[in-house]
């Protein structure tokens, strides 16, 4: 996760979970530039709109996915905000919980988010190439060529100092998102001109 930087101060929204001692945590910033900070703000609320919501046939809570990732915000970069949030819930009556995930990147020049269609110069080019190389790189061997089949495999990703995060959806039984990390240089030809600097200028965050 990210820690202060650049005028940039981590807090967020807290919505009561399913039970007392549990909640929804929605990442925000304060500070820095204000036109930034509102976007990542009101993108992570979006996010979070999106996703199902507390009732008395739904619960849900904030989750992990396997490897310990969680809602936060996990990049203030000179060239970048970003952030993530990972929430379980479950329905009444539903054979298993579930889990899902929402991430944010924000330029800080622009305050506009950074789409796949921002990242790559030929978005088809790129998921090619993350075809062979997500379930080559995934650790956890949990990834084949059937899961990374889908049309949507680029689309929740963000920055780290090593490379492209990517969150892969699976079934839960696999833990609901695989998390890869593609090394910069297994990528970087595809990224936009300008693109890799803006990522990867100084930050505070770890890979996780």
């Amino acid at each position: 996760m990210a820690t202060d930087a650049h005028g940039y101060t981590i807090t967020s929204i807290t919505e009561p979970g399913s039970q007392p001692g549990k909640s929804v945590t929605i990442p925000q910033l304060s500070g820095g530039d204000p036109a930034v900070t509102a976007r990542f703000n009101a993108a992570m609320q979006a996010s979070r709109a999106g996703m199902p919501q507390q009732s008395a046939d739904m619960s849900v809570d904030d989750g992990e996915l396997p490897g310990g990732y969680r809602s936060g915000v996990t990049r203030i970069g000179s060239g970048v905000v970003a952030g993530r949030i990972v929430l379980l819930w479950y329905g009444k009556g539903a054979a298993h919980p579930n889990q899902s995930l929402g991430t944010v990147v924000i330029q800080t020049d622009t305050a506009a988010p950074v789409t796949v269609d921002d990242l790559y110069q030929d978005r088809a080019a790129a998921q090619d190439r993350l075809r062979t190389l997500l379930p080559q790189l995934d650790t956890s061997g949990r990834l084949n060529a059937g899961s990374v089949s889908g049309e949507d495999i680029a689309d929740n990703w963000l920055p780290t100092p090593s490379g492209l995060q990517i969150y892969v959806s699976v079934a839960h039984v696999m833990g609901d998102y695989v998390v890869v990390t593609v090394p910069w240089d297994r990528i970087a030809d595809l990224l936009r001109p300008g693109m890799l600097e803006v990522l990867t200028s100084d930050s505070t965050q770890a890979n996780r």
